[in-house]
């Protein structure tokens, strides 16, 4: 009888010790698809941020240099993130068809990869310098901001998933 017991004893411990790393379990087996979560979420707030400041450099918004500094300051937070290290293993658009727009590249070239965010930090950085100057030194730094994006994404992004 007592060695009935503790077998009860190991199998709900067994069961209780299954049941509380599942979470863990899944969440690593969830990971690819957390990184490209956060990706995107990533992005959406580079989007957000910068926005703004491109329709201040269109002329689309009213050039305000308090706004343009905020803004600015805020998406050189952003890129100090370190963007890449989202790029786990098995994300690519090949590996989650329908999921991702990250080409193999970046796995395949993740020096270039690295340097092209490392790039995109400092023309936010140069933003931050040039906004306070007026509209049009506005609109040149965010032209260049907008040429850095643009490569990372020809380079690195599909253009459809």
């Amino acid at each position: 009888m007592r060695t009935s017991k503790v077998i009860g004893k190991l199998g709900f411990g067994a069961i209780g010790a299954a049941l509380m790393l599942a979470p863990a379990i899944g969440a690593a087996a969830d990971m690819g698809e957390r990184a490209i979560w956060a990706r995107t979420g990533y992005m959406n707030l580079v989007s957000w941020t910068a926005g703004p400041l491109f329709g201040m450099a269109k002329g689309d918004l009213a050039y305000d240099a308090e706004t343009a500094k905020t803004q600015a300051e805020l998406l050189q937070k952003l890129y100090e993130y370190p963007f890449p290290s989202l790029f786990v293993a098995g994300t690519a658009k090949p590996d989650r068809p329908g999921k991702t727009r990250a080409l193999p590249e970046i796995w395949q070239n993740p020096d270039k990869f690295q340097a092209t965010f490392d790039r995109e930090h400092d023309l936010a950085t140069t933003l931050v310098d040039e906004v306070g100057k007026g509209q049009a030194a506005l609109a040149a730094a965010v032209g260049e901001l907008g040429k850095g994006c643009g490569g990372c994404h020809s380079d690195f992004r599909a253009k459809d998933y």
